[in-house]
């Protein structure tokens, strides 16, 4: 019997320079990975993305691995 796996890739804010707007952008990406744990999704790498330095924006994004078995 073969197990099969499902998986998915989330790209998030998890930051900004402005401390209110920090506070915002995670608990928006934390509710989304929260819906996803809910339905059996686990979380299996989560790697930050590298800004780059020509940019004005100021938000930090990460990448997240999630997987399931089915």
């Amino acid at each position: 019997m073969i197990k099969k796996s499902e998986f998915i890739e989330l790209f998030l804010v998890y930051g900004h320079r402005s401390w209110w707007k920090r506070r915002k952008y995670r608990k928006e990406s934390s509710e989304i990975l929260k819906k996803y744990k809910h339905n059996g999704w686990k979380l299996r790498k989560r790697i930050d993305v590298k800004k780059n330095q020509l940019s004005v924006d100021s938000r930090f994004f990460r990448k997240y691995f999630l997987f399931r078995k089915a």
